[in-house]
């Protein structure tokens, strides 16, 4: 899964960025946005936000209640907005601005209890869909599913090839088709990787099957509904663990840490504790 942002490393780069900002003259502001304060309750999330979960946000909005937010968050107005998304009109409702980038801070700021935030608000949603998803992909502190969501919502929208993305986003090659690889995964899968049922290392293994092939690890059922001569084209059943009875217990534990997503293996020892 994706690696978590420390906190220290994020305050430090929203201190950084803040401070940036405030010493650069003000012909240098990007000629498309202006700076303003905004209540929350004008703001709402972009419908298309490639960001499916919030993480670690404790911390970050104890910062926020004792800083406020370091670093101004980038929305459009409703109506430019669903000048170039119509279909969003019922997602956006009556809010006044649709926030583009910095859904994590305004998450934060909901939980400090703030009345209002900084919004740098932009006079252009054309590009915003391609900004949101390339700023997602960058980020730490995404699973490596959702970064092949955004990855893959580049490549479907935009026509991106794969090296394009890479340049696009300052990442290499194989960065971009290891993480699509997990969208070759079947839905239930996907949904399986997500809340932690199974982990990537058994994640991108599935994902070289063909989907009539793939199976969650331990499923008891999914061997049987593989045709035998595909079996041992693939070698290997993920439907079944070996364990040489002849082995070590720690030999045992390390077959069923490379078989089981760690939510499985626990669930398991609770069990034999019993």
């Amino acid at each position: 899964m994706g690696r978590r942002t420390d906190l220290s490393s994020l305050l430090s780069s929203e201190k950084a960025a803040a401070e940036e900002q405030a010493a650069a003259p003000a012909q240098r502001r990007r000629p498309d946005t202006k700076p303003l304060t905004v209540a929350i309750g004008d703001l709402t999330e972009n419908p298309d936000n490639p960001r499916h979960e919030l993480r670690d946000l404790d911390g970050l909005a104890e910062t926020v209640r004792e800083r406020g937010v370091l670093q101004a968050l980038g929305v459009v107005s409703a109506a430019v907005f669903l000048a170039a998304r119509p279909h969003h009109k019922e997602a956006v409702g009556d809010a006044p601005y649709v926030v583009l980038h910095g859904h994590r801070r305004l998450a934060a700021a909901r939980m400090a209890g703030l009345d209002e935030v900084p919004v740098l608000v932009r006079d252009d949603a054309t590009r915003s869909d391609e900004d949101a998803l390339i700023e997602n992909v960058q980020r730490d502190d995404l699973t490596e599913l959702e970064q092949a969501q955004a990855i893959q919502g580049l490549i479907t929208s935009y026509g991106y090839s794969q090296r394009q993305v890479a340049s696009r986003i300052g990442k290499t090659q194989g960065f971009i088709s290891q993480r699509l690889s997990l969208m070759k995964l079947r839905e239930e899968i996907q949904e399986a990787l997500a809340d932690g049922r199974v982990s990537i290392e058994d994640a991108r293994r599935i994902a070289r099957l063909p989907k009539d092939e793939q199976m969650l690890p331990g499923e008891p059922d999914a061997a049987a509904t593989v045709p035998a001569a595909r079996k041992e084209k693939r070698g290997r059943d993920y439907g079944v663990i070996k364990i040489d009875s002849r082995g070590t217990p720690d030999d045992v534990v390390e077959a069923l840490r490379r078989h089981l997503a760690p939510a499985t293996l626990d669930r398991i020892i609770e069990l034999l504790g019993r």
